[in-house]
């Protein structure tokens, strides 16, 4: 089972790389794949209240497989990496009222406990700008979640200032990821800096994008200067 490191403080700064995914999708279980046999830890925001779902997402070009894991395959599949909410149903958090935002997140968290064994504190927020400073003091003082990530890209390597407004440093299709990250493997950083990428498995099809999720993957890997962590642990290393 997943239990978040902890990394202690150091002269030398860190170079931490993380990644963030979404929906709880079946196309997780090949991309998991991937990130074990490379050593690269990633945090999957998952709905608990549509597990087990069928449907196709349309888009611009057609239609993609977007299958939601039943709850049985939420407690084996991600065994090896940190869960977090993103709601029971991904509605938009900031039309909702304080006791919607607690049945959403809270029940989600609640049910990604149950179903994984795992200290779940942390969420994306659905759809991604969709909340408010209310939404985000709701979610602080009635559920156990302590960090929520947006979808804003700042594609720097900067360190958290906001948990609640967690934003990532860019999408793994954006014409900037690569170039991110070559620039990030070459960094000799004077403070502790982070990459993290963020984005959906179902884009893996939508986009005929396995090869190039795979040579990102291959890239970012295996370099003994970056420490590999979860969102979780982030949150861990900078609060505790």
């Amino acid at each position: 089972m997943y239990i978040p490191r902890k990394f202690e403080k150091r002269d030398k700064p860190y170079k931490f790389l993380t990644l963030s995914f979404d929906d709880g999708v079946t196309q997780d279980e090949k991309f998991i794949k991937m990130l074990d046999e490379r050593g690269i830890k990633c945090t999957f925001n998952i709905n608990t209240g549509i597990c087990g779902l069928v449907h196709n997402l349309p888009y611009r070009d057609g239609e993609v497989t977007h299958n939601e894991h039943t709850e049985e395959k939420i407690s084996q599949v991600y065994v090896n990496h940190e869960v977090a909410v993103h709601t029971l149903t991904h509605p938009r958090l900031d039309l909702l009222d304080e006791a919607g935002v607690i049945k959403e997140v809270g029940e989600d968290q609640k049910n990604l406990v149950r179903l994984t064994g795992q200290d779940v504190v942390g969420m994306a927020y659905p759809g991604g700008p969709y909340y408010t400073e209310e939404t985000k003091r709701i979610i602080l003082e009635h559920t156990p979640v302590r960090y929520a990530r947006n979808v804003q890209s700042h594609h720097t390597f900067a360190m958290p200032t906001d948990f609640m407004e967690w934003a990532p440093t860019c999408f793994w299709r954006s014409e900037a990821c690569r170039w991110l990250i070559k620039k990030f493997i070459a960094l000799e950083p004077t403070e502790d800096s982070l990459l993290y990428i963020w984005g959906h498995a179902y884009e893996f099809d939508m986009y005929d994008g396995w090869d190039l999720i795979g040579e990102l993957l291959d890239l970012m890997a295996g370099h003994d200067d970056i420490t590999y962590v979860t969102n979780g642990e982030i949150y861990k290393y900078m609060t505790e």
